[in-house]
């Protein structure tokens, strides 16, 4: 079993990265930036975490795109802008599927998602600072994601570390198995 928190576009709010670092580090098994920290990626704080660069982040030292593997489990991080994750899932999905991801992070939207396409667990944070759309009312959002070889597991949390039972969800890995 493997853990990654899941934060993304926190536009410059340093104090609650902190608080997630200190909160959860020692509890999961990864930490993934999905872009917009607007925090320099030198910047000690976001060494905690796999990170890509937001459409605010520019000049900040990150990549646009990080596979990592983790749990046996590879990971696609990016923040969703290069792929017009606003209109449509399919570049996304597609990049995904090319590099042989079994989950995509990405941020921009600011509302939290998650669904499986084609076997891969596709996955928005939403934004822990500056959330849009249904779920704003939580005041900002991450995600944990338990990975085994059978499930993806996803909770969202709001900012004070709550649970939100109501958005837990739990998707199969046996499509892809058999693909």
């Amino acid at each position: 079993m493997t853990k990654v928190l899941i934060v993304s576009d926190n536009h410059g709010d340093r104090a609650i990265l902190e608080r997630l670092v200190a909160g959860w580090k020692a509890k999961v098994d990864l930490m993934i930036h999905c872009g917009d920290s607007e925090i320099p990626s030198q910047d000690p704080l976001m060494q905690s975490f796999v990170r890509v660069a937001g459409n605010n982040d520019w000049h900040l030292g990150y990549a646009p795109d990080q596979l990592v593997l983790v749990g046996g489990a590879r990971i696609l991080v990016t923040h969703g802008h290069h792929y017009g994750v606003d209109s449509s899932m399919t570049p996304l999905m597609l990049k995904g599927e090319s590099t042989g991801a079994d989950i995509v992070c990405f941020g921009h939207t600011h509302q939290l998602f998650a669904t499986v396409e084609r076997g891969m667990l596709m996955v928005n944070p939403g934004s822990i600072s500056l959330p849009r759309g249904q779920f704003a009312v939580l005041s900002g959002t991450f995600a944990v994601v338990t990975v085994t070889p059978q499930m993806f597991t996803v909770d969202f949390y709001d900012r004070d570390s709550h649970r939100q039972p109501k958005l837990h969800q739990e998707f199969s890995r046996e499509e892809r198995a058999h693909d």
